[in-house]
């Protein structure tokens, strides 16, 4: 008889049984999760178990992924298990969650109820259009570039972000980066004196202007939160009561911020359920501390460790390869990945003399396993860095295969979305502070001949009298035309948002036809034009799903990705960070040279190295990797990672010629004939 309900059997008796025993552990609990083990399906487990088995409610179960895709996975899985409404009421990413938090007690961050949030567009934006008004002979010097340039603008945008994610008030800023100056100078580093202190008097600048926005941005998200449960303890008292269980997906990725705010609102449970790989861990250039997963059983008294260590994805020499090399990272948590697929075949490495040359030999292989019945969407090229998919784009294109890169520009970050959603909001509040950056971006779209100068009359109207920017047009003192022009706007936005019990999509409609918008893209009779108005169809329709502005709003600046982006059968290319949580039956690894790979200046050789495991264990079946002697101009040699593959696991050259290859049809509408391939040039 098994130790459990009998109607958790279809959730836990397909488990292993590592990964039963860590589905029903309670406490602090660490799953290492090796790639390709099962992870989500254990984490999932792990839900049910506390629903069905332990008596916890959904309501009071957080459950925290990095982004919305594994967020609504885990919804879909655990839904389809236990039924609907039994998926955590808290389950989503760190900053939804933390947006949902500080929408319940916005105070904590000297925000009011229904502020905005800015995305990482909208806040660069911001953080541009201060330091251009600034005393220019404030702005330092940047080494590179001009002042206030596109990446000082960046740079500076990181720097605030950094002090967000440490948890550094712009009050208490000025001291904090006292004491980081020292610590580097100690250490004899280089440290830009000049430019982190203007760092922080642009950021209380920024911060001021956020609070006085009604506004926050994401870094505020989690960080007041956070903040708050540190300082206060009944603020502490009232969260961490909330929760029976506090379940963290990707934790080696978390950063100080994260996981401070997550033992905090695990404190009064002692429920603290983690899955993730330090093997896996290749973000710490944005803030990701590998040592919170590592010292997590010294960290917490009574935690446990599971290792889920059989691989369900990866054939024996892919596997043995990826060991190989991970196993040199001399600070890892020991574990090895084994599987029941057989051993597959060998890891194919090839050498080549020119970039060209690599790019039109992987083309003409792809060619030929699409004749050999190989789907182009089971195919995929990683590298490490983007600027490398020039090369490999053109010999795809030369050689007419279907091809995709991963990590275009997000949806909602697209111009015409923003500008879209911009409409609705100066639409809802055109009187309120809270939408002058909505009108900055759209009054002169379509033209209405507002230039800086008469943008900068109305700023000082509305500042002098205290009114939102497009309020203050009616009392600015403007050129005629463009006043009139700028009136029939407002009028038209404020009449549009007063019509009474009308669909957020009919609004956001009657907006983009009102204002000309609409008409500006049609009008532009290009390519573009087209993609745009796809784009606010696209949208329209996403906006029958939302009933109040603020959740569509909400929605876009948390979300990454269109909807519409997924699934299609094309050779997929990407970077090695855009491919973790992925896997591809044929993965092609160009560019493994000295140079590129590790590479070379600063990079954080052991963080290169686990790059190395996550590119290699996104192959199921057949893994190539490339290097060439002569890339960009610049002399190269193989990858030391290369030779750190056993020589048992390896093969020089194609498989093909060798007579080993064993290559296996994966199905798809890109199929080929030999012989149309070969009218195909291959």
């Amino acid at each position: 008889m098994s130790a459990y309900p009998q109607s958790l059997a279809p959730v836990l008796d397909p488990l292993t049984p590592v990964q039963r025993e860590a589905a029903m552990a309670l406490g602090r609990v660490l799953v290492l999760a090796g790639a390709g083990t099962g992870k989500t399906k254990t984490l999932t487990a792990g839900v049910a178990c506390r629903i069905q088995m332990y008596g916890m409610r959904p309501s009071q179960i957080l459950c925290v992924t990095f982004t919305n895709k594994a967020a609504q996975e885990m919804r879909e899985r655990i839904t389809s298990v236990l039924g609907e409404g039994q998926a955590p009421f808290w389950l989503g990413t760190f900053h939804g969650l933390g947006a949902r938090q500080l929408r319940a007690e916005p105070e904590v961050a000297q925000l009011h109820p229904g502020f905005d949030i800015r995305d990482a567009d909208d806040a660069t934006a911001l953080i541009r259009r201060l330091m251009k008004a600034m005393d220019p002979d404030t702005v330092p010097e940047p080494d590179t570039g001009k002042k206030c340039d596109v990446r000082q603008v960046k740079k500076m945008g990181e720097r605030i972000g950094h002090l967000k994610e440490n948890l550094v008030t712009p009050e208490a800023a000025p001291a904090w980066v006292r004491g980081l100056i020292e610590r580097r100078r100690a250490a004899r580093q280089m440290v830009d004196v000049e430019g982190w202190e203007f760092a922080v008097r642009l950021y209380q600048i920024y911060q001021a202007t956020l609070r006085e926005q009604n506004a926050a941005d994401f870094s505020d998200l989690l960080m007041w939160p956070t903040l708050a449960l540190m300082n206060d303890r009944s603020y502490r008292d009232r969260w961490s009561q909330r929760f029976t269980s506090v379940m963290a997906d990707e934790f080696q990725d978390v950063n100080r911020a994260q996981m401070l705010w997550l033992t905090y609102m695990s404190e009064y449970s002692r429920e603290l359920f983690a899955v993730g790989d330090d093997s896996q861990s290749i973000y710490s250039w944005r803030g990701a501390k590998i040592g919170f997963i590592r010292n997590f059983v010294r960290e917490f008294d009574g935690a446990r460790l599971f290792k889920l260590e059989e691989n369900f994805r990866s054939t024996h020499h892919i596997l043995q390869a990826a060991n190989a090399i991970i196993a040199r990272d001399p600070g890892r948590i020991p574990k090895t990945l084994f599987t029941q697929k057989g051993d597959g075949q060998k890891i194919e490495v090839l050498s080549y003399d020119y970039a060209s040359d690599e790019a039109d030999a992987i083309a003409a292989e792809m060619g030929r396993r699409a004749a050999e019945g190989v789907a182009w969407h089971d195919m995929a090229m990683i590298y490490r860095i983007n600027r490398l998919s020039r090369s490999l784009e053109e010999a795809l294109l030369k050689a007419r295969i279907p091809y995709e890169i991963i990590g275009d520009v997000g949806f909602y970050h697209r111009a015409v979305v923003k500008d879209a959603l911009a409409f609705l909001m100066l639409a809802a509040c055109p009187d309120s502070r809270q939408s002058d950056e909505a009108f900055r971006r759209v009054a002169n779209v379509p033209r209405r001949g507002l230039g800086a100068k008469a943008l900068g009359q109305i700023e000082q109207e509305a500042q002098d009298r205290g009114l939102s920017l497009c309020a203050a047009v009616t009392t600015a003192t403007l050129p005629a035309k463009v006043r009139d022009s700028l009136l029939a706007f407002r009028e038209t936005v404020s009449r549009i948002g007063q019509i009474p019990d009308m669909r957020l999509c009919d609004r956001l409609d009657t907006l983009l036809k009102e204002t000309g918008y609409y008409t500006m893209w049609r009008e532009a009779a290009s390519e573009e034009g087209e993609t745009a108005l796809q784009n606010l169809s696209e949208l329209v329709g996403l906006a029958e799903g939302f009933t109040r502005l603020q959740d569509l709003l909400e929605h876009a600046a948390l979300a990454t990705a269109s909807p519409n982006e997924r699934g299609l059968d094309r050779v997929q290319l990407m970077t090695m960070h855009r491919a973790k949580g992925l896997e591809f039956p044929h993965v092609f690894l160009p560019a493994w040279e000295e140079t590129v790979f590790p590479g070379m200046g600063e990079r954080n050789y052991e963080e290169e190295r686990r790059l190395a495991y996550v590119s290699l264990t996104r192959a199921m079946q057949q893994a190539t990797i490339s290097s060439v002697g002569y890339r960009q101009g610049v002399s190269a040699r193989p990858s030391g990672f290369i030779e750190e593959i056993p020589a048992e696991h390896r093969v020089t050259g194609w498989l093909r010629q060798q007579g080993q290859s064993k290559r296996r049809e994966t199905g798809g509408r890109f199929r080929h004939t030999a012989a149309a391939l070969d009218a195909m040039g291959f």
